[in-house]
């Protein structure tokens, strides 16, 4: 009997490849926009999404969602009470990282591989039935498997008076048809900022932040208006020091980040008595006063609200502090 299951399993895989093929195949051949989902199962209502590259019908309570980008779509399905079926992550030096989304938070998921390179046939027996990926993932493929949205990353070009998080939830709400829920989501955000201000209080007024990332002798900074702790802090009322138009971050500049206090996006998981060390830091008087916080990029490297939430986390921990 066993020999049996054994041979219908070598037959049922490479039949299962074979029709995978001849299904890239035909969307390869087949312009964007004319082409059509074909199913056996019965018609299901959907709704109409608009992206760059045409328009996607999308299930009305889609189920088996698959989540292509953890630092958006995945953090933001996560926010909004949703499981994905399937999702990628990050390789850091052979170890599986996710940006503002924990391993509990995906539990029971299947991960279908590595973000720039995701494993077709792992989604295609997933059978889900919409994808979100994004605009680096190859979409006529991927549509050919089952409804598809790109789910965009941040132009640099954004103005100030966008937030990238927020729109994202939005956008991504409105896929899958939880836009009462994106707004609750987005409230309790609200509810946490104004918290954190009434704690500070007068504080506000007074405190100059920075913030950096360093990686293996890098040394950078976030982008104003595109990445989330911007934001983030600019939610919050805080001043955030960037550096000077025309100069570019390295350790001769450092000292323009010399602020009341200094957060380090630790990329390189260093021990803080590294930087406490190392003679360019240890010379800024933030490090004098004690006033430096070591956070982790799984938390602070976010384009998403749960990644907001972790950040904000762990400014009620560090900022109530006295001047």
């Amino acid at each position: 009997m066993s020999v049996i299951k054994k041979q219908s399993h070598r037959l049922s895989k490479p039949f299962l490849l074979m029709a995978f093929s001849l299904l890239l195949i035909t969307a390869c051949d087949q312009p964007v926009s004319q082409r059509h989902h074909i199913s056996l199962k019965p018609f299901v209502e959907c709704r109409v999404i608009q992206h760059k590259f045409g328009e996607t019908c999308v299930p009305l309570k889609p189920q088996r969602i698959i989540a292509l980008a953890p630092e958006t779509s995945l953090d933001t399905l996560i926010a909004l009470g949703i499981k994905p079926i399937g999702f990628t992550s990050y390789n850091f030096k052979g170890e599986e990282v996710h940006y503002g989304v924990s391993f509990d938070q995906v539990k029971g998921a299947k991960n279908v591989g590595d973000v720039s390179q995701p494993s077709l046939e792992k989604i295609l027996m997933l059978k889900p039935d919409l994808i979100l990926s994004s605009d680096r993932h190859q979409y006529k493929l991927l549509s050919a498997i089952a409804p598809t949205v790109p789910v965009s990353y941040p132009n640099f070009k954004m103005s100030a008076n966008q937030a990238f998080f927020k729109e994202t939830l939005r956008y991504v709400a409105k896929i899958v048809g939880e836009e009462t829920k994106a707004e609750e989501v987005l409230n309790q955000y609200n509810k946490r900022i104004q918290e954190l201000k009434k704690r500070l209080g007068n504080q506000l007024e007074q405190i100059e932040i920075s913030v950096i990332f360093y990686s293996d002798g890098w040394i950078g900074e976030p982008m104003k208006n595109v990445d989330s702790i911007s934001t983030i802090l600019t939610d919050v009322g805080v001043h955030q020091k960037f550096l000077s138009p025309g100069k570019y971050l390295n350790i001769e500049t450092i000292n323009e980040f010399d602020t009341d206090i200094l957060f380090i996006i630790d990329v390189e998981r260093k021990t803080s008595s590294f930087y406490f060390q190392h003679p360019i830091f240890s010379s800024l008087k933030v490090f004098k006063n004690n006033r430096v916080y070591f956070v982790t990029p799984e938390k602070w490297y976010t384009l998403g609200i749960s990644g907001a939430n972790k950040v904000l986390d762990d400014l009620f921990k560090y900022l109530p502090v006295s001047y």
